[in-house]
This record gives structure tokens, sequence and C-alpha cells, in this order.
């Protein structure tokens, strides 16, 4: 039972490492394909950068709930959970400025009373 645990533990780590590793590399690979479209002038660069922070928050945040196999206290547990709770908020945020943004492109907005603009 002890070896099944240890190897379990071991292939967590290593899921865990590749998962981070995934997330920083969408993360970056986005980051520099929307600098590239800002500089040449090219629509939807924030757009681009919200949808890979978004697809490298969801690997960051698995590896996140795949370190919860590891916790062994509950104080652990509970960085752990704050942490998970984090990304979510944080990825919830993201997915609604993408939304925004779509429904911005497609000229889905109104003029307001006052001229500002307000999405349907």
């Amino acid at each position: 039972m002890e070896v099944l645990e240890t190897v379990a533990g071991t292939l967590a780590q290593i899921g865990i490492e590749l998962l981070d590793i995934a997330g920083v590399l969408i993360l970056l690979y986005g980051c520099g394909k929307s600098l590239w479209m800002l500089l040449r002038k090219k629509p939807h660069a924030t757009l681009t950068l919200t949808r890979f922070m978004g697809i490298a928050l969801s690997f960051l945040l698995s590896g996140e709930i795949l370190r919860m196999v590891l916790v062994r206290e509950l104080a652990e547990l509970a960085i752990v959970a704050g942490l998970v709770l984090l990304h979510g908020a944080i990825s919830f945020l993201i997915a609604w400025e993408v939304k925004r943004e779509q429904e911005h492109d497609e000229g889905r907005t109104v003029p307001h009373e006052t001229g500002s603009d307000v999405l349907l």
C-alpha cells in the first residue's frame, strides 16, 4: 500500500509540474502573439490575449486541483482551496471579458441616453 501511495504521489507531482509548465508556455505564447498583433495594429489583440489567459489559467487551475491530492494537513488544504477559488474567480472574469469583447466587436452596442455605450 505504501508503494502505491508513493507511485501515486510521484505521478501527481509530475502531472502538476507538466500542467504548470503548459500553463506558463501558453500564457507566454499568447502574450507574444497579442504583442505582435498590437505592433502590427491588427484588431482583436486584447481578445486574443484574454482567450490565451483563460486557457493558461485552466491548465494552472488543473495543477492546483491535482495538488489537492498531495495535501496532508488541513492548513495546506485551506491554502490550496483558496487558490482554486481565486483561479475560478479569475477564470469567470476572463470569460466575462471575452464575451463582452465579442459582443462589442459584433456591434451589439447601442448608445445610451447619456451618449455612452451600453451592452445589450
